[in-house]
């Protein structure tokens, strides 16, 4: 698929620098995480529940009637 493009190869550190937490910084540290997850989790969910009927092909359907609908009555016009 990719075949004969430059500068499509990855490379990976051999030798990775590993950092370690702070001791006193580790339980401050989780927490935010643990409350980043659970936020990034709500907006998910939440977009999903705003999103998701209007991705519907009943939606989707419902819209296209509509606009056929009024490209009838404006041509007429």
């Amino acid at each position: 698929m990719f075949t004969g493009l430059k500068g499509t190869h990855v490379h990976f550190n051999l030798t990775p620098i590993i950092i370690y937490e702070p001791a006193e910084l580790t339980d401050d540290l989780r927490e935010y995480r643990r409350d980043t997850f659970l936020r990034k989790k709500a907006d998910a969910i939440r977009l999903e529940r705003l999103l998701s009927p209007i991705l519907s092909m009943e939606h989707r359907l419902k819209i296209y009637q509509k606009m056929k609908a009024y490209e009838l009555i404006a041509s007429t016009t």
